[in-house]
């Protein structure tokens, strides 16, 4: 996913900018355990103006990876999506976490979109199956 495009999800409001709320929101949906404490000190980072906001040149930079850590961040998304941490995604974990972010998908828009990208076909999103996915125009 490009980044001015997970931007324009976190941006809820749609007013060009990332609020302390809407990166909360953002967060917990994946990390529902998360404290606020460490969700501030992560916008904090990002926040590099100190405005209590991030834009979309400050949330750029957190997208600056190298190939190694580039790989780090798609094993890091695919475990957000792989909730019961089995290796792979299937369509309830995928319905779950596109609640969470406030996406209504249905468990049989789920299946369809898992078996877009299930490529030995055995039901779930592997692993290798979610990096051709995070590298096509298509997205979960």
């Amino acid at each position: 996913m490009s980044y001015v495009k997970a931007f324009e999800g976190i941006d809820t409001n749609k007013d060009g900018k990332i609020s302390w709320d809407e990166f909360a929101q953002w967060i917990r949906a994946f990390s529902p355990s998360m404290t606020s404490e460490e969700i501030d000190k992560m916008f904090t980072e990002l926040d590099v103006d100190g405005d209590r906001q991030i834009d979309i040149v400050e949330f750029s930079k957190c997208y600056v990876v190298g190939e190694k850590e580039e790989e780090e961040a798609v094993k890091e998304a695919f475990d957000l999506y792989d909730t019961n941490r089995d290796g792979k995604i299937s369509p309830g974990e995928l319905h779950v976490v596109l609640k969470r972010l406030g996406k209504n998908k249905s468990m049989e828009e789920c299946a369809l979109m898992v078996d877009a990208f299930d490529a030995d076909k055995d039901g779930h999103v592997g692993f290798e199956e979610f990096k051709t996915m995070m590298n096509s125009d298509k997205k979960l």
